[in-house]
């Protein structure tokens, strides 16, 4: 035995000691038969939780690993002997996925007296000696058998049956759910049986009937089959489970609360959410059910379950149920139907005060294109014709991510006189990351210059930011000029820093300078500057370095 075996067999031991689950990974990586068998009966009869759950991994690792039959046969026949329903069930499954056996290899290795691997007899002597335990079981005890294969339906996974082939491969899954098809002779049965083989006739998999083993346990356990459509990680097992409760629970799925009803429609797989949206159809009374479950409901993402519940909810819920806040954040869900519901709704409110017109803004963001496309017209109405417009608000339509928004704001600050000549917008537009409104900008200042005397104030900012937004000897005279006017002119500093800030920032460092030690300097001879600088222009600290602090 090489040094890395040995301290193989040795972390083993020493995980297994300690009741570490980390041991199992020792043990797959193995393919030391004999001491894989002897470790068998310890292993069984251990009732650590640890150890158990490395047991449950271990099976699920789907027990065809070389030189590990011996282990297999231990553990299988341990767990059958002592009747350990939750190890069967396992074994079960493991079984199933048993790929058809590999070619026998021609020469063994020395100290090796047997095949690797199962041979193709073993595997479906294996998987029938599975099955036939929970069939046993059940003729003594139907409800414990049912609730073990219940257990156990839920472990199968689409990976391992994407196939009809792999599915009346899966000998156990077949008679767990479709007992009832299945005869040894062709007429009258959905699946014929010949020696270890299966066969549909005349059906799809879609097609078959729920025809469970020990039927008469499947009856009255409703919140045991409940399990299995929304846990089960195969769509056979969904499906089989979606068809019984439709077929012999009507009545409890008549009265579902809503809240499974969302699950349903929340759920990933297409079966599941279809099935979601029928239940959903035939609730009784919900006009009785709080607003809450009606948003939440709105919240589920199911493209096929939208529309019915977009329109259950205009039947049964009014707009003054839901604040306006309410319908602005459905305005913004990613989906359209239940986007297009929340602007409807929201355009039915008043919006009167400076709180509500903040939070209609909000779908300026809207995901949906044409409720977008609607919302901002009717922002644009409501920031023309409310008291409480601020030009921050209209900075928030130029701001936003979405072109068509955008336009409508700069459509609102070129017709509004209230915007059209605020400063304070100018400064938001020169420094936009995007091109249309930049464009916008240079076009509007070269018009509203015009209109202004050189000496005005508006009319330096105009010529500072068309400089800004030039090459960079017209930055450099924009620097000039607003720096030598806030020198000049003290009294208009406070009006003209954020300009500055602007314009310092266009160019570079060394160019940055001049202006900046012309600012300190009168900066220093004036204290009321020096506050100004302090309280619209924080971010000179920047430029402390350069100005030798």
């Amino acid at each position: 035995m090489s040094d890395a075996q040995i301290a193989s067999v040795l972390l083993l031991e020493e995980h297994f000691e300690a009741g570490d689950e980390r041991f199992v990974e020792e043990v797959l990586a193995s393919r030391a038969a004999k001491r894989l068998k002897a470790l068998g009966p310890r292993w069984a009869a251990d009732a650590r939780p640890g150890i158990r759950r490395a047991l449950l991994r271990y099976i699920d690792d789907g027990c065809d690993r070389p030189f590990h039959r011996p282990l297999v046969k231990a553990l299988f026949k341990h767990a059958e002997r002592l009747g350990d329903d939750e190890a069967m069930g396992h074994f079960l499954v493991a079984f199933d996925r048993f790929l058809p056996a590999p070619k026998a290899p021609a020469k063994l290795w020395p100290g090796e007296s047997d095949a690797p691997r199962f041979s193709r007899l073993t595997r479906s002597y294996l998987q029938r000696r599975a099955t036939r335990y929970f069939r046993r079981l059940g003729r003594k005890d139907p409800a414990r058998a049912a609730r073990a294969l219940r257990a156990a339906v839920v472990l199968y996974r689409d990976e391992h049956l994407e196939t009809e082939d792999q599915f009346l491969r899966s000998w156990g899954l077949v008679y767990a759910l479709y007992c009832g098809l299945i005869a040894r002779y062709p007429a009258g049965a959905a699946i014929c049986r010949s020696g270890s083989k299966l066969t549909l006739l005349g059906a799809t998999l879609e097609q078959l009937q729920p025809a469970p083993m020990i039927p008469e346990a499947w009856q009255g356990v409703f919140e045991e089959i409940w399990p299995l459509v929304t846990g089960a990680r195969s769509r056979i097992v969904r499906q089989f489970a979606i068809a019984l409760l439709g077929r012999d629970y009507p009545a409890e799925l008549q009265w579902l609360p809503m809240e499974r009803v969302r699950v349903l429609l929340a759920s990933p797989h297409e079966e599941v959410q279809t099935f979601g949206a029928e239940l959903f159809g035939t609730i009784s009374d919900p006009g009785n059910l709080p607003v809450q479950e009606w948003l939440a409901l709105l919240r589920i993402e199911n493209l096929d379950a939208l529309p019915s519940i977009c329109a259950a909810v205009e039947r049964h819920v009014t707009p003054s149920r839901l604040t306006l806040d309410e319908c602005v954040g459905l305005g913004c869900a990613r989906l359209a139907p239940v986007a297009a519901l929340g602007l409807r709704w929201a355009r039915t409110k008043s919006v009167t005060t400076a709180e509500a017109l903040e939070s209609v803004l909000r779908l300026a963001g809207a995901p949906a294109p044409r409720v977008r496309e609607e919302a901002a017209g009717w922002l644009f109405t409501l920031l023309q014709t409310s008291p409480h417009t601020r030009p921050l608000h209209v900075r928030d339509l130029i701001d936003a991510r979405y072109a068509d928004v955008r336009a409508r704001g700069l459509a609102l600050l070129e017709g509004d006189r209230r915007f059209g000549d605020d400063t304070g917008l100018w400064t938001a537009l020169a420094e936009s990351p995007h091109d249309d409104v930049r464009t916008f900008l240079l076009r509007h200042l070269s018009e509203r210059r015009q209109m202004f005397s050189p000496e005005a104030l508006r009319h330096v900012w105009a010529t500072t930011l068309l400089g800004v937004s030039r090459g960079a000897r017209d930055k450099r005279s924009a620097l000039r000029l607003v720096s030598e006017r806030i020198v000049a002119r003290p009294a208009e500093a406070e009006s003209l820093l954020p300009l500055l800030g602007v314009a310092l920032r266009s160019v570079r460092p060394p160019e940055r300078r001049a202006a900046l030690a012309a600012v300190a300097r009168a900066a220093f001879e004036a204290p009321g500057l020096r506050a100004a600088i302090s309280r619209r222009l924080p971010e000179l600290r920047l430029f402390s370095e350069e100005l030798g602090e």
